[in-house]
């Protein structure tokens, strides 16, 4: 199983203080992958759908980016069509048209 190397990406301040060289790389892995996902919460991306797609359960937006839909809110996502325009903030999907939302996980592929 591939573990991606962060230890470039964190400062040596935090390597000595977390004993980064005592972790395996498993572990160095989840921290980082732990990290990226906390440094994203907060962030917002605004874009258009390209497509919705398996009754409301993914949305696909123009910048290729894939959103799995929560099964309670599939049925709004469902009503929305390509070219709508969302934001996403800290893991919630705003239609910008009517202020509608719904609970999303960006898919990792």
């Amino acid at each position: 199983m591939y573990a991606p190397d962060f230890t470039e990406l964190v400062p040596e301040h935090w390597r000595e203080r977390l004993g980064w060289s005592s972790l395996t790389g498993a572990q160095q892995a989840a921290l980082g992958e732990f990290a990226l996902h906390m440094f994203s919460l907060g962030s917002t991306k605004v874009d258009d759908i390209d497509e919705v797609k398996y009754d409301g359960r993914l949305v696909i937006l123009n910048d290729g980016s894939r959103w799995e839909v929560a099964e309670y809110d599939a049925h709004t996502v469902d009503m929305w069509g390509s070219f709508t325009k969302v934001a996403i903030i800290d893991d919630v999907m705003y239609n910008l048209g009517d202020a509608e939302h719904v609970d999303v996980v960006e898919e990792i592929v």
